[in-house]
């Protein structure tokens, strides 16, 4: 598990930046639970979730899937993914 705080990316890649601080600090959270670990107090911190829903594809049909399907770690940061968004990682 990454114990380390990992630095914001948002300040440096602007938009891209801020999806790729929320999409870590889900992750991390969500392999914390899927393991039984205590997830890394940094994911909880400011600039880790979004204001605005993402969505991790750009075809509006998907839409209500990913909202049915996505993580409650990623929901809770205004991510919207597959039920297998980790099955990759």
């Amino acid at each position: 598990m990454l114990a380390e705080r990992p630095p914001l990316l948002a300040p440096t890649h602007g938009d891209v930046g801020q999806v790729q601080d929320a999409y870590l600090a889900a992750t991390a959270e969500e392999l914390a639970r899927l393991n039984g670990d205590v997830p890394p107090a940094w994911v909880a911190e400011a600039g880790r979730a979004l204001h605005r829903p993402y969505f991790a594809s750009p075809f509006r049909s998907l839409r209500a899937v990913l909202l049915l399907e996505s993580p409650a770690s990623f929901r809770a940061r205004n991510l919207f993914v597959s039920a297998n968004a980790l099955s990759r990682v």
